[in-house]
């Protein structure tokens, strides 16, 4: 159960959950790539050879580390993407990051009162997009490389209008 679902009050549901743009793992996948390519070519280059292993035991060490390495940073990013959740409920945002520990930031979306996008020329071809919401008690929440970050600005504030309109109604008496 994640983190969100655990903490929601009686009323409250999740209406959206974002989640990162392919670009965000691009770096890390490449690193990754990048490490295993020595060693992809160190077991090619024996077969081709014919070499034995013990021949090419140094080269191998070399291969391994960097193989090691590349592993290691897609290891921690995909982590990192395993345990960040970025959900609109009808009451508030939720950004949580961490596997041991956990970092959250939250917002009452009565409490937003700005969001401010940031694309780029490749974020408008390949959909993604900084959002950054400032809010009062808060500061700042930056979410890096949104998939649809206009789609989630529009959530956001979709669901700020239904919050007003729901207490509006509720002071008035016309609730159910």
């Amino acid at each position: 159960m994640s983190y969100v679902s655990k903490t929601l009050a009686d009323d409250e549901e999740i209406i959206t959950r974002a989640n990162f743009n392919w670009t965000y793992s691009f770096w890390n996948t490449f690193f990754f790539l990048l490490g295993l390519a020595p060693l992809v070519v160190f077991i090619v280059g024996q077969i081709v050879t014919g070499k034995t292993f013990s021949d090419l035991l140094t080269g191998y060490i070399v291969a391994l580390i960097a193989a090691f390495f590349g592993s290691l940073i897609m290891l921690l990013h995909m982590v990192e993407l395993w345990t960040t959740e970025i959900v609109v409920t009808t009451y508030r945002f939720v950004y949580k990051t961490g596997l041991v520990s956990r970092n959250t930031k939250e917002v009452s979306l009565n409490k937003i009162e700005e969001i401010q996008l940031r694309q780029s020329i490749f974020g408008r071809l390949f959909g993604y997009g900084s959002l950054i919401l400032r809010g009062t008690g808060v500061g700042v929440i930056e979410l890096p490389a949104i998939d649809n970050p206009i789609d989630l600005r529009r959530t956001i504030e979709s669901a700020k209008s239904n919050l007003r309109r729901y207490s509006r109604d509720e002071l008035s008496g016309d609730a159910d």
